[in-house]
């Protein structure tokens, strides 16, 4: 059963969808929607091991593309919208997190917006920061497009270092990976808050 599903996969992301699932996951991951896009990308790292294909170049390029226009929507979702009034923001916590991320984003927008990329929820509230605090736009689509591509080679790096390891295994390289992620955006998390509070 397991090697069926390992071979599933496998073939969905080296296959003509793959490209295509990745920018959808990533374009809603950029937005308020929560998508594990690291486990297509780890996967496509397993695939391009198994198979040579996806090429990572077009992996990466699709981080690029999906996370710049995600971060973009949010953006302008920050700046039409008052943060105060999205639900997930009402209550004395988002309170807080959006009162931390406007003295952060006010500090150093560009170093937030590239390791914001990297924890899960951070980035999308510091790209509805981004727009509630007028931060250029010229400035900021150059730096989500920088953090997208880092990210993306990160991950895609994880992945491929990992299916060494676990041949022809996407599903235990993508729980690895995510762990990994996932400490990796705990660290970013606390080096944010850090610089934050030193500046």
């Amino acid at each position: 059963m397991m090697q069926a599903i390992n071979a599933w996969l496998l073939a969905a992301v080296s296959g003509g969808w793959g490209l295509w699932s990745l920018f959808l996951a990533a374009f809603l991951d950029a937005l308020i929607i929560p998508i594990p896009t690291e486990l297509v990308v780890l996967a496509t790292a397993t695939a391009f091991r198994a198979g040579g294909s996806p090429l990572p170049i077009w992996v990466i390029l699709v981080c690029v593309l999906a996370f710049t226009l995600g971060d973009v929507c949010t953006y302008w979702l920050g700046r039409l919208v008052p943060l105060r009034q999205i639900v997930f923001f009402r209550g004395a916590a988002g309170k807080a997190v959006i009162s931390w991320a406007h003295r952060a984003f006010e500090r150093g927008g560009g170093f937030f917006t590239v390791a914001s990329r990297f924890v899960p929820a951070g980035r999308t509230i510091i790209n509805l920061t981004a727009g509630a605090a007028h931060y250029p736009l010229s400035r900021y689509i150059p730096l989500s497009a920088l953090a997208g591509g880092l990210w993306g080679i990160y991950m895609w790096t994880l992945g491929y270092l990992a299916s060494a390891w676990l041949a022809n295994n996407p599903l235990t390289v993508m729980a690895l990976g995510f762990l990994v992620g996932m400490v990796v955006g705990f660290l970013c998390d606390i080096l944010m808050k850090t610089v934050s509070r030193s500046r």
